[in-house]
């Protein structure tokens, strides 16, 4: 395995600066769990978990199921092409999705 070049490794200062933000993210938001990365050039430079549940930290590869929090996700695009000029609430839904 290569060396990871000085432009990738973080300094220990930052590392803890970023646990710390994730803590605080996750516990503003009341989030059972939350993961992080720093990602260079297309490459992860450092990860970070939290977890309500101690030895359960989620890691990059854990799937969040987004369930019905999918209608406020569509919500919020409804509201941002409204405030775009873009559609009225008022439209038709088939004037901007065919075949409704």
């Amino acid at each position: 395995m290569p060396t990871p070049s000085p432009y990738e490794e973080l300094l220990p200062e930052t590392r803890r600066a970023l646990l710390h933000r994730i803590a605080v993210a996750q516990s503003e938001s009341r989030a059972p769990s939350l993961v992080a990365a720093v990602v260079r050039d297309g490459r992860t430079v450092w990860t970070g978990a939290r977890s309500c549940v101690p030895g359960h930290e989620p890691d990059g590869d854990t799937q969040y199921r987004i369930g019905s929090i999918t209608k406020t996700f569509a919500a919020v695009l409804v509201l941002r092409l409204r405030d775009e000029g873009l559609l009225d609430l008022t439209d038709p839904l088939g004037k901007h999705l065919d075949g409704t």
